[in-house]
């Protein structure tokens, strides 16, 4: 691989050392952004720290380049994801580039089997990215486990059924910082009534507590908490939003208010402040991506309030410790099935049956034969229950009798979909 070499940047590296302005600027040159300021390169260091975050990069000599100098990197932090059974941690992925020059090369894969490798002898089961591009990620094991749908919701046309629940209660505005501990508890509480949550990152906690906006590159001045309470006066949710303003002094509409996250452990707490977002003066449209079964338009006295304009992949699943990821995954229903993963870096390769009792689930190596054959990335798509086993044999990427599929299905059924707080 001369002239490349596969590094880190330590956490501990001094501030004025010029390699963090590097390594920051390569991704803003592969993502089409302008060199950070020294704030946001502050920023950086800072979120990054205090995620414990391995900074992964190759770096290069060459024609054009001024000594050593970074020409892919690989950014990943621990954080916890609430799995079904457990809530347990994940390798989560976040950044990851190779300079266009540099690209054809190996490079992606080189970081990409270093880092999971170690993931994986570091104790994560799981792993998992959020992706630009669809073809990517899928020769490394990754399968989109979940997706997320834009809605613009009309608030003239906004009113819940009468005779669905909503929360009973009070709501208040309040301005960055929010209380930690008010972030905190609700965050935790939300992640422990929905499977596919996951944790915040450094960056996502800037956000609340003021310090920083990646959008205003500063802190921001646009973004707004509304908190709902309950009849004794606790906080039990909140929803993150920027109202959008004017187009210009002489528009007599307002540009759509941008719902950030909307958290709380139940939908009625979720109904109460969507039911509060939609009644703000002026608010004529307010724009959210949600989860593709997101209950909030069937409550709805008129479900065409909301809109989907767009769907985009949520977090891209990899799979690392089949037997830990069986153990840690809520079932909720009992039964068997033998399965054939392939595994293109054969951390899960092999035949395997999957044993599931009183809701808590068993992977073990086995002779017997396959009734269900599948890629590591298929499996993934099922963790989370966006899609079923069914689905994707219909699509030709799952093979197997059809009996043995729609148990595949029947045993990796949920209860309750994803909903994810936050993307890395």
């Amino acid at each position: 691989m001369e002239p490349y070499e596969l590094e880190l940047l330590p956490l501990d590296t001094p501030d004025d050392d010029p390699r963090w302005a590097a390594y920051l600027d390569l991704f803003a040159i592969v993502f089409l952004e302008g060199r950070a300021s020294d704030d946001g390169l502050a920023a950086f260091r800072r979120h990054r720290r205090a995620d414990g975050a391995t900074l992964g990069m190759v770096t290069a000599e060459g024609f054009g380049l001024a000594g050593r100098q970074v020409v892919a990197g690989l950014a990943w932090a621990p954080i916890r994801v609430n799995a079904g059974g457990n809530i347990v941690p994940v390798m989560a992925i976040n950044t990851v580039a190779v300079r266009p020059t540099h690209r054809r090369r190996g490079l992606m894969r080189l970081m990409m089997d270093h880092h999971l490798r170690r993931a994986r002898a570091e104790g994560f089961a799981l792993a998992a990215l959020s992706a630009s591009e669809a073809t990517i990620y899928g020769r490394f094991g990754f399968g989109v486990a979940s997706r997320c749908v834009a809605w613009e919701i009309d608030t003239r046309r906004f009113a819940i059924r009468p005779d669905v629940a909503v929360a009973p209660g009070s709501l208040e505005l309040a301005n960055p910082p929010l209380d930690e501990n008010i972030f905190e508890h609700l965050s935790s509480a939300h992640q422990l009534a929905h499977r596919g949550a996951f944790s915040p990152l450094g960056m996502h906690l800037a956000r609340p507590d003021g310090t920083w906006d990646f959008d205003e590159q500063g802190p921001s001045r646009k973004l707004r908490y509304l908190i709902h309470f309950d009849a004794s006066g606790a906080p039990d949710g909140f929803a993150e939003f920027k109202h959008g303003g004017f187009e210009s002094k002489q528009s007599e509409s307002p540009t759509p208010t941008a719902v950030l996250s909307v958290c709380s452990p139940g939908p009625e707490i979720d109904r109460a402040l969507w039911q509060g977002l939609a009644s703000f003066d002026l608010v004529e449209k307010l724009i959210y991506e949600a989860a593709p079964d997101d209950p909030l338009p069937d409550s709805l006295t008129d479900p065409w309030a909301v809109k989907r304009t767009a769907i985009r992949d949520g977090v891209w699943l990899r799979i690392l410790d089949l037997e830990r990821a069986v153990a840690d995954r809520g079932f909720e229903s009992d039964g068997h099935v033998v399965i054939k993963v392939e595994d293109p870096m054969g951390f899960c390769e092999g035949t395997w049956r999957i044993t599931v009792r009183n809701g808590r689930g068993e992977a073990t190596r086995t002779s017997l034969s396959p009734a269900v054959e599948l890629g590591v990335d298929s499996l993934a798509r099922l963790w989370f229950g966006d899609v079923t086993a069914a689905q994707l044999a219909r699509s030709g990427i799952v093979h197997g009798s059809p009996g043995s599929v729609q148990e595949l299905s029947r045993l990796f059924a949920t209860a309750f979909g994803p909903v994810n707080l936050n993307d890395f």
